[in-house]
C-alpha cells in the first residue's frame, strides 16, 4: 500500500475493491496520498525554514491519515465494516490532535507528540507488516513501514529526531515505491493445486494474517468435526497424514467444503468475487 503498513486497499484496482469490504481503505488510502502529497508539494515552493514551522501540523495530519487504511482493513468484515469507519476516524484524530493543537493554540511553537502518540504511533506503523510479512505483500509491508518510520521519525519513540534531511518527503517516496512492488505481485502468476487454494490465497494476500488466521481455523473445526482428512494450512489445503498439497479434492466433501469456504469469505467479499476465483485456479 502506498502510505501505511499494509495498506491493502491499492493491492487492487477499485472496482475489484468494490466486491470486498476492502472499499473503505482504498478511500482511505487514496485520501492519505493526496493530502500528504499536497502537503509536500506546498513545502516545496517554501524555504525549508518556513516549510518545517508552518506545515509542520499539516505534516503530521497528513502522516496520520496515511495510518487509517491499515486500521480500516482491521474491521473489514460484514455487518460491522461500515460502523468501524467511525473508529478510525476517532483514531485520526487522537494522532492528530498534537496538530490541531499547534496550528490553532501554539503557533509558533515548535510541535511535539507525547509519549502516548509517540508509541501509538509504533503499534499503528508496525501493524501492516505484522498482517502482510506472511503474504505476498510482505516486501510491500517493509517499504511502506519503512517509509513511514522515516517519514514519522521526529515524532516516534526512541528516535526522536528527523532520520534523514526532508524526512516526510523521503518517506513518502519509499512508500509510492511499496505502492507500486504491491501492485506489482499482485500482478505476478501463481500456481495453486486446486480451486479452494486458489480461493484461499487470495482471500489471505487480501485480508492479511489477521482475518486469514481466523478462516483458517472455522474451516479445520469444521474439517475435525466432520472427521475429514485434510487440513487448512497457511499454503493451502493440505492431506492431514502427510502434509502433501490436496491436489484431489474427495468428491463425497468437496460440495461441502466449498459451501463452508464460501459462507465465511461471503463476510468479507462479494458471490463474484468467490465465483471468480473458483474458475481459474
Amino acid at each position: 500500500m502506498a502510505l501505511a503498513g499494509g495498506m491493502a486497499a491499492l493491492f487492487h484496482s477499485r472496482p475489484a475493491l468494490k466486491q470486498t469490504t476492502l472499499l473503505a481503505a482504498w478511500w482511505w488510502t487514496l485520501a492519505a496520498v493526496v493530502v500528504w502529497s499536497g502537503v509536500e508539494a506546498y513545502a516545496a515552493l517554501l524555504s525549508p525554514a518556513i516549510a518545517a514551522g508552518r506545515l509542520a501540523p499539516f505534516r503530521l495530519a497528513a502522516m496520520a491519515l496515511s495510518l487509517c487504511p491499515m486500521v480500516a482493513v482491521l474491521g473489514a468484515k460484514r455487518p460491522q465494516h461500515t460502523a468501524w469507519q467511525f473508529v478510525v476516524v476517532s483514531l485520526w484524530g487522537i494522532l492528530a490532535l498534537p496538530a490541531a493543537e499547534a496550528f490553532f493554540l501554539h503557533r509558533g511553537q515548535q510541535l511535539e507528540v507525547g509519549d502516548a502518540r509517540a508509541w501509538l504511533l509504533w503499534i499503528v506503523v508496525l501493524l501492516g507488516p505484522i498482517n502482510f510479512l506472511p503474504t505476498r505483500r510482505w516486501l510491500a509491508s517493509l517499504l511502506v513501514a519503512a517509509g513511514q518510520v522515516v517519514a514519522l521519525s521526529r515524532y516516534l519513540a526512541l528516535i526522536h529526531r528527523p532520520i534523514t534531511p526532508q524526512s516526510e518527503l523521503t518517506g513518502l517516496a519509499i512508500c509510492v515505491v511499496g505502492l507500486v512492488v504491491a501492485l506489482g505481485a499482485n500482478r505476478r502468476l501463481r500456481m495453486d493445486a486446486n480451486s479452494l487454494d486458489h480461493l484461499w490465497l487470495g482471500f489471505r494476500d487480501a485480508f492479511g494474517l489477521l482475518w486469514g488466521l481466523r478462516v483458517q481455523e472455522r474451516v479445520n473445526a469444521v474439517a475435525r468435526q466432520n472427521g475429514w482428512d485434510l487440513e487448512l494450512t497457511w499454503r493451502g489445503l493440505r492431506n492431514t497424514t502427510d502434509d502433501s498439497p490436496l491436489v484431489a479434492i474427495d468428491p463425497a466433501i468437496e460440495s461441502a467444503l466449498r459451501k463452508t469456504f464460501t459462507g465465511l469469505l461471503r463476510r468479507f467479499v462479494s458471490t463474484e468475487w468467490i465465483a471468480e476465483r473458483l474458475r481459474s485456479p
